[in-house]
Formats: structure tokens, sequence, C-alpha cells
């Protein structure tokens, strides 16, 4: 069953179902998709959430035991399996092909995914998901959507845009949808209601305020120093961690991912399919100094980080998030660790 992110809401209101399929293929839409899975799960007893980020070489009987090893005290629970490439190999393609043919009734699984492409929609494991799943494609919003769907977003915190500032704040977002939700909320914090040409210049005027894109995308061309100073501002500032984190996870993934396409010999075209613009120009830099180990290395890190901002670990967030920039940016701030627990 396909359904549109839009839609995904009120078919949970009926209840979450054994197996999702969420299609990444724009951040927003899939971010926010999958909080809402995870967040109807809970609220239907799904208490327990195990996450797994699994690539071609990682050892696929985690997925079982994550089935199979649930606590006494929450016998419904979650698996957030992550796959940022979108290759389990031959080994998890079968385990995949074979959970769906038979979903734990106890168990809500969400399967998250790239942008699919040719082979992947090939795969007998995707055919058996995509049959057995809720489906749920993020796709970017139409540029000819984009105005509208800024406008219900500032409606949903009552404020009121004229026509000609929506389509300047559409054009500065350039179709980017987490920058587009950035300005929704700093015109929300602005205190104003009313939103015209002259207010959206005063409301995002202050330049000193600092960029969660700019912070990925300076720690990506390898200015450390920068990248740093940038993460420093956003935290002052009270940036929430996870937001933070979110961002240079999604480009941690996506760098695994380029990375490990060229290593298997793919051209620059297929290697960075999933990145446009400026994001893919720093991408290009990251990905020209790291090989995979290294940047599988930086998403277990990423993993850590998570885990001490939900209070899971007991390093340090802010520390953790510096090290992981300046890890990025390829100027580590910690000694190398030999083995990080994956989440």
């Amino acid at each position: 069953m396909a359904v549109d992110p839009a839609r995904l809401g009120s078919l949970l209101q009926k209840g979450a179902g054994p197996l999702y399929m969420l299609l990444g293929e724009e951040p927003l839409q899939a971010i926010e998709a999958a909080d809402a899975i995870r967040a109807a799960a809970r609220e239907q007893g799904f208490a327990e959430r195990t996450v797994l980020d699994m690539s071609a070489q990682s050892d696929w009987s985690a997925l079982d035991a994550a089935v199979r090893d649930r606590s006494l005290f929450a016998s419904r629970s979650l698996v957030d399996l992550r796959l940022p490439t979108g290759k389990p190999g031959r080994e998890g393609g079968e385990r995949l092909k074979a959970y769906a043919a038979a979903p734990e009734p106890d168990i809500v699984l969400l399967l998250q995914l790239p942008r699919p492409d040719r082979d992947m929609r090939r795969a007998a494991w995707f055919k058996a998901m995509e049959s057995a799943a809720v489906v749920v494609h993020a796709r970017p919003v139409p540029p000819d959507r984009l105005a509208g769907w800024i406008r219900e977003r500032l409606a949903g915190h009552g404020l009121r845009i004229t026509d000609d500032a929506l389509q300047l704040l559409a054009a500065r977002v350039e179709g980017n949808l987490l920058a587009a939700r950035q300005e929704v909320e700093k015109l929300a914090l602005a205190g104003v209601r009313e939103i015209d040409l002259e207010t959206l210049a005063e409301a995002t005027a202050d330049a000193a305020r600092f960029d969660l894109f700019g912070l990925s995308a300076a720690a990506l061309r390898g200015d450390t120093a920068r990248a740093l100073r940038m993460l420093e501002g956003l935290l002052d500032e009270g940036q929430p961690e996870p937001l933070i984190l979110w961002v240079l996870a999604r480009d941690a993934r996506l760098l695994v991912q380029i990375v490990e396409r060229r290593a298997a010999g793919a051209n620059d075209r297929e290697a960075f399919q999933g990145s446009f613009g400026e994001q893919q120009k720093a991408l290009r830099q990251a990905a020209g100094r790291l090989d995979p180990a290294r940047a599988r290395d930086i998403l277990r890190r990423a993993a850590r980080a998570d885990r001490a901002i939900k209070g899971q670990d007991p390093g340090n967030p802010r520390q953790l998030l510096l090290d992981l920039v300046a890890r990025i940016a390829g100027r580590p701030l910690t000694l190398s660790v030999p083995e990080l627990e994956t989440v």
C-alpha cells in the first residue's frame, strides 16, 4: 500500500501497521514521516525502540536479535532499520525478503531507505517489502507547490503573508524544505503576525545567526575553524541538539553512500545521486578525502552523539557534536577509538 506523506497522519490514527517502508528522497518529508510513525507506535503501546544502521557489510543477525530479544516489560516494540545505501547485500536482502513474508505481529518495523533507483526497485527484497509494507515515498515538493506549502506552514503558526513576500521567501529557500521550515520558525519567533516584504527583511536580517545547512557545508568542505565556530553559535543560540545532529547525520549518511558507491566502481553521476547544488559540491570535497571506513566511523560517532543527547550514553552531547563536526571536516578533536558501538 502506497501512501502520500500528507495522508500518513490520518492513516496512522487507525492504528500502526506491522511494516513501513520509507523512501527518503526529500529529507524533511522523510524525517517528519518517520517521526509520525514512531509517535503513533509509542501511543499504541510499542514502547521499546531498537535502531539498526545497516549496510551490505553489516551483520544482519542483528535484525533477528532485535526481533527475538525483546524486553520482558515491553512485549511490543519498534525496530527502526536504516539502510542509507539502499543495498543490503545478499544476506540482508534474504533476511528482509523473509521478514516481509512473515512480519512479527508485536513489532512495528520501519525500514528507511534513500530514493530508490532502478536496481533497488528490481531487487527481490524490495519487491517483497513493497508488497507487504505501507510504502511512504517522501518526495520533494514541486516548485509550483512550494509557495503553497510554505503558506500552510505559516498558517499553522497563526501567520499570514503577502504574495510578494511569499514569493521572495520561496525563492530564498530554493526548494530546500528544511531551510523553509527554519525560516518559518524564525518568523514565528519574531513576534509578527502579518508578514510583508519589510517585516520579512527585518525578521531575517540578523546575519549573526548561523544557519544549520551552512554548518554542515562548512564541515564537509574541510573548513574546521568556521564549522566549529558555527556550531558553538548554534548551541549558544539554543538551537536544539537533536536538530543539529539530524542535519549532520543526514549528510553523513549521504557521504557513506557516496564513498561506498565510488569504492564499488560507480561513476560520479551514480555516486552523487540524491545530492544537489551547493550540498553536492561540499560532499564532493569530503568524499575526496575520506574512504568508506572513515566515513562509516563518522556515522557511528553520530549515533553515539544521538545516544548521549537522549541520555542513553554518558558522553557530553556538546563535546560529541564538536568532535563530530571536526571529524567531518577532517581534523578530529579526540583520539580514534578502535571500535564504537553502533545503534
